[in-house]
């Protein structure tokens, strides 16, 4: 079961640009392992570019998805039991 949030989270990236932590709250997230990552293309006939997606298993093991998309927005986009 998952639940949608797609909610703006201030993140710090790994090098590479892959997700390390980032703050829900005043709790600060970490990552412990990237599940999955694919990239989403945008609402193109809008203008909007294709995002970078994250599906990410944090501490104590719950998982989130995470979305990137340039210039540098990050979003929780949804959390799964």
């Amino acid at each position: 079961m998952s639940k949608r949030l797609d909610q703006p989270v201030r993140m710090t990236a790994e090098r590479a640009g892959r997700p390390a932590r980032f703050l829900r709250g005043r709790r600060q997230i970490e990552v412990e392992e990237i599940l999955d990552e694919w990239e989403e293309a945008g609402c193109w006939w809008q203008g909007e570019p294709a995002r970078r997606v994250y599906l990410v298993r944090c501490a104590g093991g719950a998982i989130y998805e995470l979305h990137h998309q340039p210039p540098g927005g990050w979003r929780l986009y949804r959390t799964y039991d």
